[in-house]
């Protein structure tokens, strides 16, 4: 959402945060306000269960491995077509 402000109310508006609320406004309410809401917002986060969670690791772990063995394949072979094709060397 867009405010449309006049020009001189534009330059004394902050900046604000993700969380909706201005940075003076933290600096006013002090450092255990912020903790605070944080966490109030941690609570919010919905966690993944202990299997869906093992499921993404292990899919993420076979996928690294897939991609890496890829790379090296493709690195060999370019490897092996400049030093033993283009330059005959090796």
């Amino acid at each position: 959402m867009t405010e449309h402000l006049p020009q001189e109310d534009r330059k004394k508006s902050t900046t604000l945060s993700v969380v909706g609320q201005s940075t003076d406004e933290y600096k006013s309410r002090g450092l255990f306000a912020y903790f605070r809401d944080s966490y109030r917002e941690f609570k919010k986060v919905v966690w993944p269960s202990r299997e869906d969670a093992t499921k993404m690791t292990m899919f993420v772990i076979i996928f690294v491995a897939v991609l890496s063995a890829f790379i090296y394949l493709v690195d060999t072979a370019i490897s092996w077509l400049f030093f033993d094709v283009l330059l005959k060397k090796g």
